[in-house]
This record gives C-alpha cells, structure tokens and sequence, in this order.
C-alpha cells in the first residue's frame, strides 16, 4: 500500500513541474526579456517631477563672509532653477548678477525635504558650491553657496527662496516704490545722489510706440531705467549694478531668467530702446541732497 502511495506521489510531482515547463515555454519571448531587465533594475525610484519640485526658486542671495573693503554686491536676487532630478541626481543652474552657471550634484530624501548638494563646473572665478535643503510640502529652498575662491569679496552667501513661475507680460509697469529710490554708487563721496522721479511711471516702452515728445524732457537716470524697464520684462539679469540695485529691490514683478533677451525683444521694443538711447546721451542728471 505504502509503495502505491509513493508512486502516486511521484507521478503528481512529474505532471506539475512539466506543465510548469511547459507553461514557461508558451511565454513571449519579449516579455520574458522585460520582465529579466525589470528583476535586474530593481523597484522603480522615485523621480521629483511627481512632486512639482522642478522649477525655478527665487529669492535674495545674501552675504554671510563680506570684504567690504572690496566694495561688494552684499545682496542679489538668485534665481536656482532644478531641471531634473533622477537616480539621486540633479542637474539645474544658477543665474545671478549677470551670471548664469550650471550646476550638478546628487540628492537624498529625509522625508518631505531632499538634502542637495551641487557644483557649478569651476571654470569661473565666482563659480562654487550650493548646499540646500528642498521643502517639497512649501516649494521653499534654504542653503548655503560657498565660493572656490575665497579671496572673492563674498565667499560665503545663504538664501531662503521660493518657487515661482516667470510670464512675460508687456504691460509691467514700475510703481510708486521706486520713486525716490538712489541709483546706487559705492564710490560717490558728495553730499548728492542721483535719484529716480516720478516720470518713469508715465510711459511704457513695451507696449506704447514712443515718440520724442514722450522723452525729451526726462533725466538721464530715468530714461536709462525706462530702457531697461523693458529688459526687465523679458526676465534679463542685470550684470550693471545700478539697474541690478532698483531691480531687485525695487520692482515685485521682476525675476532674472536669462542673461541674453535680444531675440525676445519685440518690434516696438526695439523702436523705443534706440529712440531712448539717442536722448540718453545728452540729458541732464538729477541730483538730490542726502540731507533731505
């Protein structure tokens, strides 16, 4: 009884693993392959696209080690924007002060918040090191960049920035928070300051095909801002410091995106910014008392 038991037992075992062979051997080659590759790559990862995360952060790029002696930028509107994030990498760029650089580095998760550290390639005397912490719950980013070159004149800066979407829009306009506003000069030594007025409020070269009459009477300062009011529409990032000041502290629209906005400009745009030229050449300063 016992041995009929036993061979019972064998002929099931027999009958199931050929239908099993047989059941592999019906399998479409191909889906056998992906299913190899899938095993081989393990469970997918996790990419930061399904987040939001990618995108641009934008905010004041303070100094924290600052050589005054140097006569230094101490503040500047950065602007990191994160093309993609993969496998524990990330790449994106920074654009600030005229500059734009590109940065690579790796990633890691600490719950809601991805610890990155990145390098821009080290081929400019300013480039360096971003190390920041990404909220991906607020879309805030907070950090620190350290400088290669610490003899600069700011080799250490933090930010705390926010992640904002850029739209070109003609009719930006530059309100009242810029009158009055001193076109910045670390080397002027009198008892005077060049100042914006109130006319640059009345006029926008983006939208309205200007004529000499619109311009003729204005101060040098004020129409080398309307000029560059037009730029600053496009997202331009201002390498001159006296556009760099008002822009950035000044105007809540504004947010540097590019370094070269010449193919954006439009017809009008270019109209205007070579009629404004011509008359910036021979206008009057204005100058006001700091004492006032």
């Amino acid at each position: 009884m016992k041995k009929l038991l036993l061979l019972g037992w064998c002929l099931t075992c027999l009958f199931a693993c050929q239908t099993e062979q047989e059941s592999e051997s019906e399998l479409d080659p191909e889906i056998t392959e992906a299913l190899d590759s899938l095993a081989e790559k393990g469970p997918p990862q996790v990419v930061l696209e399904s987040r939001g995360a990618v995108g641009s952060y934008v905010g004041a790029f303070e100094g924290e080690v600052i050589v005054y002696e140097k006569n230094p930028s101490a503040t500047n509107l950065i602007n990191i924007t994160i093309h993609e994030f993969r496998d524990g990498k990330v790449k994106g760029q920074s654009i600030v002060a005229g500059n734009d650089r590109p940065f690579f580095g790796t990633y890691t998760e600490d719950g809601s918040n991805y610890i990155i550290k990145v390098t821009e390639p080290g081929d400019d005397k300013h480039d360096g090191r971003f190390d920041f912490t990404l909220d991906t719950m607020e879309y805030v980013m907070t950090g620190k960049w350290y400088c290669n070159d610490p003899g600069v004149a700011v080799p250490v800066r933090s930010y705390s920035l926010k992640k904002r979407d850029f739209k070109y829009v003609a009719e930006y306009m530059l309100t009242e928070d810029i009158v009055g506003a001193e076109f910045y000069d670390p080397t002027n030594q009198t008892e005077k300051y060049e100042a914006v007025t109130a006319d640059v409020l009345t006029v926008n070269a983006s939208t309205d095909e200007l004529e000499e009459k619109d311009i003729e009477n204005m101060y040098q300062g004020d129409l080398e801002v309307i000029r560059n009011t037009i730029y600053a529409r496009h997202g331009y990032s201002f390498r001159n410091r006296r556009m760099r000041y008002l822009f950035d502290n000044f105007v809540k629209w504004y947010m540097p995106v590019s370094v070269d906005v010449r193919h954006k400009l439009t017809a009008i745009e270019k109209q205007n910014i070579e009629l404004i030229k011509r008359y910036e050449k021979h206008a009057d300063k204005y100058y006001d008392e700091f004492s006032r």
